[in-house]
């Protein structure tokens, strides 16, 4: 059974931003859209670079390393090279923390 840990403040993570953390040995990022905090892998199934220099273009992960994009809200692949998706993670903001569920 897994359990929330705390990862960030609300405002750590401008919106339209994504942030690399560390959680319980799993490496996510955690993406601000303009209508909430999303929490994926860090690492692209294309060739598995991280996103940390990635962007965001609405609710799309663009890889920095060749452009794949994924879908920040299930962790789909929306965009080549990649052609399958990623590892999203259940999130919660309490207050003004942030809280990823982790295994």
């Amino acid at each position: 059974m897994g359990h929330f840990v705390r990862v960030a403040g609300v405002g750590d993570i401008p919106e339209g931003q994504v942030r690399e953390y560390e959680v319980a040995d799993v490496n996510i990022v955690i993406c601000h859209a303009g209508d909430g905090f999303y929490a994926l892998a860090n690492e692209c199934s294309h060739d598995s670079a991280p996103f940390g220099d990635g962007r965001l273009v609405g609710h799309e992960l663009v890889c920095p390393r060749h452009g794949a994009r994924f879908d920040i809200r299930t962790g789909a692949f929306t965009a080549p090279p990649a052609v399958v998706g990623i590892d999203r993670f259940e999130l919660k903001v309490e207050s003004v923390d942030i809280y990823v569920l982790v295994d």
